[in-house]
């Protein structure tokens, strides 16, 4: 038990620094990587919102217009 007390553990090993400089080029591409992905996602999500919300406002302006042309005509007929 007393010989348990003096022990002790060094890490003597040192970091390499290229190592390191190695890590952090990685770390870099990836992230250069990921925001080039996100943009280009990102425009073409864009231009499929902007696409699918058209065709809804033709859609919703098209189903209007044909319904006041439907009470349009049932009026004109209900007066003659």
């Amino acid at each position: 038990m007393a010989l348990a007390q003096h022990i002790s553990i060094q890490n003597t090993e040192k970091v390499n620094p290229h190592f390191l400089w190695k890590i952090s080029q990685i770390v870099t591409a990836l992230l250069k990587r990921f925001l080039w992905h996100t943009k280009a996602y990102t425009t073409v999500f864009g231009i499929m919102l902007l696409t699918f919300a058209s065709l809804g406002f033709l859609y919703l302006h098209w189903s209007g217009k044909k319904l006041t042309q439907v009470f349009q005509h049932h009026t004109v007929v209900e007066q003659k």
